[in-house]
């Protein structure tokens, strides 16, 4: 009777054996109920399906791809303000001679640097890694008339703004919505109202003229 009694215990426990060790392997098995799931998810590797070791300790649902796209975003706000600082440059000259443009420029690559300050800030709050790549020098050192010049800004706040879009892209595409708000608030909002302003000074530029009316413009308030 003991006997039997030992057999139909051991074949309990095989029974058991395998739904006890689908239980600790599937720990986290809740998170096939989400769309992201990935079946080679491993909870101790990983931050919630994001992919990343992280590289700082406080680093946590940061994708790589990310910090990539912020650094990428740091080294176009420091091209951009060292074609404003050439731009400023230029009208700072005595043969030029409109020192409003050469305010208005200066102004213009301030903001720039302090924006990549800013990204640079945020790189280290998330725990990402900022690298600092070459600053591409701007193609020419003569632009212009005020008109010429307002018309290449604008092109490069375009160009700005498409960046801004694609990094916001990134980062909803990996669920980081503390990024993605942050870029939308802090950087694509004022960059339409940022578009919008300058598109109005070629309006005006285009109304006044040269010679005269580009010298009265830039005694103007905003320059």
């Amino acid at each position: 009777m003991s006997q039997l009694l030992h057999l139909l215990t051991a074949a309990l426990l095989l029974l058991l054996a395998p739904a006890y060790t689908s239980s600790k392997k599937d720990h986290y098995r809740y998170r096939s109920d989400t769309p992201t799931e990935d079946p080679e998810f491993n909870a101790e590797e990983n931050y919630f399906g994001n992919s990343v070791t992280p590289a700082s300790r406080c680093r946590h649902n940061y994708h790589d791809r990310t910090e990539s796209a912020i650094n990428r975003q740091i080294n176009l706000f420091l091209h951009v303000g060292y074609v404003y600082n050439s731009m400023a440059q230029h009208f700072g000259r005595c043969d030029v001679a409109l020192p409003g443009f050469n305010t208005f420029f200066k102004q213009m690559a301030q903001e720039q640097r302090e924006k990549s300050e800013s990204l640079m800030a945020y790189q280290n709050l998330r725990g990402g890694l900022v690298t600092l790549q070459q600053v591409t020098a701007p193609s020419t050192a003569d632009w212009g008339t005020g008109l010429e010049a307002m018309n290449r800004a604008l092109e490069l706040e375009k160009s700005v703004n498409q960046a801004m879009l694609e990094l916001h892209l990134v980062a909803l595409q990996h669920e980081d919505i503390h990024a993605a708000t942050l870029i939308q608030t802090n950087f694509i909002n004022p960059q339409v109202e940022k578009i919008f302003t300058i598109s109005q000074y070629i309006t005006n530029l285009e109304r006044v003229g040269p010679g005269l009316g580009e010298y009265m413009f830039d005694k103007l308030p905003q320059n």
